[in-house]
């Protein structure tokens, strides 16, 4: 042991270390509550201001945290050392009022020093550098809190690491004068693994932390209520902490306003309390806004001329915007439009089309339609398309990369002649419906192997149809490679597919592009 300072009595040899975070739930009503902060700022150490407990974080141990004054923490490395290290790595135990309590953290803020603390465990044992006399100097040592407030060993600097991370750096610099960090000794990440201090490096993540505050946070619920009649208050909250846990509130009291604060419209807050994770008094607010929701906001959608009301129909919104009656709140309604009104002859022409909510839905809306000229364009090339095959080689898939002259998809099996794959197919699902007017089936460069091919579209409905074309299904190809390019009657497809068969199974099939045209969907 190194001698103690007469300002410090050091405990013992502490290696400090870090503990699983779990998602938590609700601590059993016999849970004895974590300790806040102290109780009343007079009895604070001076130099010191009331500390808030926190859990820290390690970011090499995604997971684990900072823990003080554990028994099951390995032995320390120090030299001469017999005691077991002040603490360790150890699984958070859900709603384990103990583990808790070991795990979160008293950070004492110095007086007059931005982001500076003392750390300490809830029995006021502070970590401390060891002395740069020490041989020993990067361990860390405990000592209590009243002895410590003033001492640079016992202070840590915590500075901004990036990405809501900090480095807790000793405020007395190392023998080398070097700042010194908190570092998860050895890059270890199991429980037990001990941390100490080494000189600052501000990339490595042994040596980041990130600091989770234990004050809870609840959403605010929010309700629309005809004036003149109170609401039902929420029975159910949650309470999210600063490590990501999701707890339920318990004991949910509210403090209710006169009942004449519903008869007329307005916004209404109604606040009140709860008990959080640790037994804490949680803050709770509910918002209400009073009144009735009137008409609905104007809804847009754009499209291309030459859609059909079918599509339209699919893509119309299910729902619309209704502004409340004396307040900023809105509320979404559900919606149904007329389209009995509406042709397919009417949407032909670039322009502005507008329908209007079915008579009987309680509000008036209005569904603005835009239409601009089609743009023709490769729809197997859009976002929202995925492909997929009966069976493909090695070969990497590259139908869709607009190159007509190389080999995009191969079938070659081993086994010759009697384990040729034919028919083959190739199929594209759409994330929603498109409209195909022409297909393009090249093999250009390959094995020359293609004999015949049918283009099908699948339906709305799931099944699958052949492409309506003048030529008619299968088209037989006479050449070496395969150059095909079709025209068809406007189909409203989700997906398509082709099948090949081969002209001799001496040898398999090859294919370099696939395109299918349609108009482009404008973004609403």
């Amino acid at each position: 042991m190194p001698p103690t300072s007469p300002r410090r009595s050091l405990r013992l040899l502490a290696a400090v270390a870090v503990s699983l975070v779990g998602l938590m739930v609700a601590a059993p009503a016999s849970a004895a509550p974590i300790d806040r902060v102290q109780a009343s700022t007079s009895a604070l150490p001076s130099g010191v201001g009331a500390p808030t407990l926190l859990l820290l974080e390690s970011v090499n141990a995604a997971g684990k945290v900072l823990q003080i004054g554990d028994t099951n923490a390995q032995v320390s490395s120090a030299p001469g050392a017999t005691d077991r290290a002040a603490a360790a790595i150890e699984t958070m135990r859900t709603g384990n009022a103990a583990s808790l309590k070991a795990q979160a953290l008293r950070f004492y803020p110095v007086t007059g020093s931005a982001n500076t603390y003392l750390i300490a465990d809830q029995q006021d044992r502070v970590l401390v550098r060891s002395r740069n006399n020490d041989t020993a100097f990067r361990y860390l040592q405990l000592a209590d809190v009243a002895d410590s407030a003033s001492d640079p060993y016992a202070q840590w600097e915590a500075r901004d690491a990036g990405d809501g991370t900090v480095n807790l750096v000793n405020v007395q610099p190392d023998p080398s004068s070097q700042s010194a960090a908190l570092d998860l000794y050895n890059w270890k990440t199991t429980d037990g693994s001990e941390v100490q201090t080494y000189t600052l490096n501000t990339g490595a993540a042994v040596q980041k932390w990130r600091m989770h505050t234990l004050q809870a946070t609840v959403a605010v619920p929010s309700a629309v209520v005809p004036a003149g009649s109170a609401p039902s208050m929420p029975t159910s909250l949650a309470a999210r902490y600063g490590w990501g846990g999701s707890v339920p509130l318990t004991s949910i009291a509210w403090r209710m306003p006169d009942r004449s604060v519903w008869n007329s419209s307005g916004e209404v807050d109604v606040t009140g309390t709860a008990s959080g994770f640790f037994g804490e008094a949680v803050a709770v607010t509910a918002h209400f806004s009073v009144g009735s929701p009137g008409q609905a906001d104007d809804s847009a959608l754009k499209s291309y001329a030459g859609v059909s009301v079918k599509e339209l129909r699919m893509l119309a919104p299910r729902t619309v915007v209704r502004k409340v009656s004396g307040t900023a709140a809105t509320v979404t309604s559900p919606v149904s439009w007329d389209w009995s009104a509406l042709t397919d002859a009417a949407l032909a022409q670039p322009g502005t089309v507008t329908v209007e909510a079915v008579a009987g839905s309680g509000f008036s809306a209005r569904l603005i339609i835009t239409l601009v000229a089609p743009e023709r364009v490769n729809l197997l090339r859009q976002n929202g398309v995925r492909p997929d095959w009966t069976f493909k080689d090695g070969t990497t898939f590259a139908l869709t990369d607009g190159n007509r002259n190389a080999v995009g998809f191969a079938d070659w099996r081993s086994g010759g002649a009697a384990n040729r794959v034919n028919p083959n197919r190739v199929s594209f699902s759409f994330d929603q419906p498109r409209q195909i007017t022409g297909v393009n089936v090249y093999d250009i460069g390959g094995k020359q192997n293609i004999g015949t091919v049918t283009v099908q579209y699948r339906t709305l409905l799931g099944g699958w149809k052949n492409l309506p074309t003048a030529s008619g299904w299968p088209v037989t190809n006479a050449t070496a490679n395969l150059s095909l390019e079709v025209t068809s009657t406007p189909v409203l497809a989700t997906g398509l597919r082709v099948i090949v068969g081969n002209k001799s199974s001496g040898t398999w099939m090859t294919l370099s592009e696939v395109e299918a045209y349609g108009p482009r969907t404008p973004a609403s």
